[in-house]
């Protein structure tokens, strides 16, 4: 079994298929203002406004299939350092939002998100 394995890998059949990851060129200049603008008004960052938050793209990311672009929440400290407090995801099509946990990088439902909120388990 091994062998047919190592062999096709060899052969460059399994190159054969297509690349299913989120390529960053797919996005385009409007595409990253829609999903940050989408990001900038959930009420749970409503109060930051101005000099306290920067907003910032990253790559896509396939999360269940769909390629969601990536926003990064970040604080501006007294300091001026950024600190990074929240990453979203946002599918374009649908405007559909979720968050992911800065440290296990798990995603989850704004209602999740919400619920863990609530509960003080947000990281």
């Amino acid at each position: 079994m091994w062998r047919l394995v190592l062999s096709l890998l060899a052969s460059g059949v399994a190159g054969a298929y297509p690349n299913f990851s989120c390529q960053p060129s797919g996005s385009t200049e409007s595409d990253l203002h829609l999903a940050t603008a989408i990001v900038q008004r959930l009420p749970e960052l409503a109060e930051w406004t101005g000099s306290d938050a920067v907003f910032d793209t990253g790559e896509r990311e396939r999360v269940g299939g769909q390629c969601y672009e990536a926003v990064y929440v970040y604080h501006v400290m007294p300091s001026k350092d950024l600190d990074l407090r929240y990453v979203f995801l946002v599918y374009l099509p649908t405007k559909k939002v979720l968050f992911q946990d800065i440290g296990t990088l798990k995603t989850f439902t704004l209602k999740q998100w919400r619920v863990r909120r609530a509960h003080g388990n947000e990281p």
